[in-house]
């Protein structure tokens, strides 16, 4: 009961504290909820529809979201690109405060940066795409435990389709992956990136 009790406690936290944007104080409203605005537009998704490949990992960064403050790191968030499901395409899987979510390229894209990394080894992609599937419905893991596998953070997500294959790092006394450990990863290569187009 305990456990139950803290969680959601944690829950109702990480949430929150996820949809606060940071203005800086000299401009009024210092904090906003769930701000609107972000640097990507339909010119970048232009760019990316064409490229992107099923099993792709997709990670991106929020501008003065004050999450960013306590999530190690530059990259704020990781997805993986599952392509075509439920005779839909362009569809991601990611993990978000109200759990493991399937959502569209343009609303995944609704941020302010964003890297596309490929796997370098084309066998592994399938059985991660099946993996991500498999596990759409499940609770977000707000205890951040990267030996469970019925609750994922975005970072666990990838973790269980890819496996053995980022290297965790120790943080804050257990082991742990963050969203710049996947982009550091040399067993994937950079096949698109936001920033390189927004010049």
């Amino acid at each position: 009961m305990q456990n139950s009790i803290l969680y959601q406690i944690k829950r109702l936290l990480f949430t929150f504290i996820g949809d606060i944007k940071w203005s800086g104080i000299l401009r009024p409203m210092w904090f906003t909820i769930n701000a609107p605005t972000f640097r990507l537009k339909g010119k970048h998704y232009r760019s990316l529809e064409n490229i992107i490949h099923h099993g792709d990992i997709l990670i991106r960064r929020f501008e003065g979201y004050v999450d960013k403050w306590f999530i190690p790191g530059w990259w704020n968030h990781a997805g993986i690109y599952v392509g075509t499901m439920d005779n839909k395409p362009h569809k991601i899987i990611h993990a978000i405060s109200d759990g493991i979510v399937v959502e569209d390229l343009i609303d995944f894209m609704r941020t302010d940066h964003m890297i596309v990394l490929r796997p370098k080894n084309p066998e592994t992609i399938l059985e991660a795409v099946r993996r991500a599937k498999s596990v759409v419905g499940h609770q977000y893991d707000f205890s951040f435990d990267f030996c469970e596998t019925v609750r994922f953070s975005c970072t666990e997500l990838i973790d269980y389709c890819y496996p053995e294959t980022i290297e965790k790092k120790k943080r804050l006394g257990r082991l742990t992956i963050v969203a710049d450990d996947i982009v550091g990863t040399q067993a994937f290569s950079v096949v698109w990136d936001s920033r390189n187009t927004e010049r």
